[in-house]
Formats: C-alpha cells, structure tokens, sequence
C-alpha cells in the first residue's frame, strides 16, 4: 500500500482544523456577521451631521455586504432550514440590494416557518416591489397572501405601504390611495405613507394641501427625496397635462413654487416662486427660497436683487444679510 502523499492544501486544511478545535477561528457565520456589523457601523457613521458635511465623507463599502455574503453562503445559510438564519441572510441580501434574491428567500422563509408565514409574505412581496417590472406580479401576489394572512403592526404597515407603492406605479390611484390610508391606520408616522399620499393631492390639484404636509415632515422626508422627486415630478405633470388649475394667488403660488423645488424643476419653481413674491412683495420666506433657487441655478446677480428685496421688507435677517455680504464681495 503506497503513502498518502502530505500536500499543502490537505496541510492547509489540517492547520484549519486545528484552529477551529483550538477556538482560535469563529467559523464563517460568526465572520459575516462581524462584517455586516462593520458596514452598518461605517453606515451610520456616515449618516452623522458632521460626517455629512464632511468634505471627505465617503459612503460605507458594499463590498463589505458582498463578501459578507460569500461567508453566509459558506456556512449554508442560503440553504438553511433555520428560519432566524435564514431571515438574517435575507435581510443582508436586502441590505446589498439584492431584491430578487431576498424576495426568493423570503418566500421560501413561508414554508419553513408556517407560523408566521403572513409577515414573511410581506417582506418578499417588499423585496419583490423593488425588483423591477419583471417582480410586481409576484410582489402584488405576496402582499395580498400577507394582508389576507392576517399580518399586523408595523409589518401590516409596511405590505399596505409597498400596495400602495405599486398601485401608485401602475396609475392606480385610487387604489394607491386606499392602500396608503391601509399604511397610516397600522403605523400613524409612517413617512413614506404620508408622502405617498401628499403626492396623490397634489395629482389631484390640493396645491396648498400636498405643500404644507411635505413641508411639515421636514428632515423625516430626506431619506425618500429621490423617490419623492420622481414620483412628484409625474404628479405635477399629470396635473398640468389635464390642465389642472388653482387659483392665482400669492399663497397658492408660493406652494407650488416648492412642490416644483421638490420635483427637482428648479426654472419652473423659480418663475412660480417669482410671480408670488410679485404679489406679495413682504413675503420674505418666500423671497429667500427664490433668493437659494437663484443661487443654485448660477444666477447669483439676480440673487442678490431678490435678497435686497427681502431685507428691504424685513431688516433683521441675520443669514439673508450674511449671503448677502458674500455676494457683494464675489468678482463678478
């Protein structure tokens, strides 16, 4: 009988083993688990105040996620019939902006934990929503079975939200509606809910409405600004298109000038803004945010015409006067 010959990858293997005897490696699963944990963490590092207005700020690595998942995969939790394994694995596939992959797992996820069965339902049928057009079915499909299933709180919210999500997509207004109310009455400060129907309002031409509640929300709406946009940006010219009016006034126009702004029409919010400010020459916020729009379209001479107006009708603005003085000192 001839010797079995020591090769490095059988003496590799035979080190392997004896660190994980010794404890000396955490295994795969422990490995992923601290690098999803280091991504979150540069996460929300990132998402601080003064990391954001840091001029080095830089977003965390995905490719933390990647080998993160490598190393789940290593460990079989793609194939696992833990459900709390195979959860985690789903919620990192989500995480990296796998929708289709995450929307599989959490379907199968239904089987292997029948009990609760609605709300991973829910989670494949968000998932699903995400995946693009070849998903809605599949997600309008999985967020019924969630819904009739009897799944509650903030999850319920959630499969209402992504219903009325995809309504509002697929022109289905109405519905869209319905659904978002279905959100708020499971979760009343769900944000992307409000959004959703602050944006139907301003479809169905309730300028001044739509304005206010976006306004309101304040920061609690930055994280869905892009959405927000694209799907305002197709209200308003929906509202346009069907030759939506409202009445000329300064107020109405001042609303619309943000509604605009928000959609990301910076000359048509300008000239709205503009024909308010005409009107009501002492409205000094309204003159400001026409002064920013200005500024941000390059038209810093008429900027600072706009912010000498606004200081005219009320002196003590500290900031206005402050851009102001920068203005003036600018080479022109």
């Amino acid at each position: 009988m001839k010797p079995r010959k020591n090769s490095a990858a059988t003496a590799a293997l035979f080190a392997v083993a004896l660190l994980a005897c010794a404890g000396g490696w955490a295994g795969p699963l422990e490995d992923a688990r601290a690098k999803v944990e280091e991504y979150r963490a540069l996460a929300r590092t990132a998402a601080s105040p003064a990391a954001m207005l840091a001029p080095s700020a830089q977003a965390p690595d995905r490719a933390l996620l990647l080998d993160a998942l490598d190393l789940y995969r290593a460990a079989g939790a793609d194939k696992s019939a833990d459900p709390a394994l195979l959860g985690e694995y789903a919620g990192v596939l989500e995480e990296t902006g796998y929708y289709d992959l995450a929307a599989e797992t959490w379907d199968r996820m239904a089987g292997v934990d029948a009990a609760n069965a609605a709300a991973h339902h829910a989670a494949a049928g968000r998932n699903w929503a995400q995946s693009g057009d070849y998903g809605a079915q599949r997600a309008y499909d999985a967020l019924q079975k969630a819904l009739d299933g009897g799944v509650s709180g903030v999850k319920a919210a959630d499969a209402w939200y992504w219903l009325g999500h995809l309504r509002h997509r697929d022109g289905l207004y109405d519905g869209a509606r319905q659904a978002y109310v279905g959100a708020l009455q499971a979760q009343p400060d769900l944000t992307r809910a409000v959004i959703g129907l602050a944006i139907l309002d301003a479809r169905d031409g309730k300028i001044a409405e739509a304005s206010a509640v976006l306004d309101k929300l304040g920061q609690a709406a930055q994280p869905h600004d892009v959405e927000t946009r694209v799907m305002l940006k197709k209200a308003l010219y929906d509202f346009e298109a069907a030759r939506g009016t409202f009445a000329d006034e300064p107020a109405l126009n001042a609303a619309y000038a943000r509604l605009l702004y928000r959609a990301g029409r910076l000359p048509d919010a300008a000239l709205a803004a503009r024909r308010a400010t005409d009107q009501n020459p002492q409205d000094v916020d309204t003159l400001n945010f026409l002064g920013a729009i200005l500024l941000q379209t390059g038209s810093t001479d008429q900027a600072r015409q706009v912010y000498e107006k606004s200081l005219a009708a009320k002196a003590d603005q500290p900031n206005v006067e402050k851009v102001l003085s920068q203005l003036k000192a600018a080479p022109r």
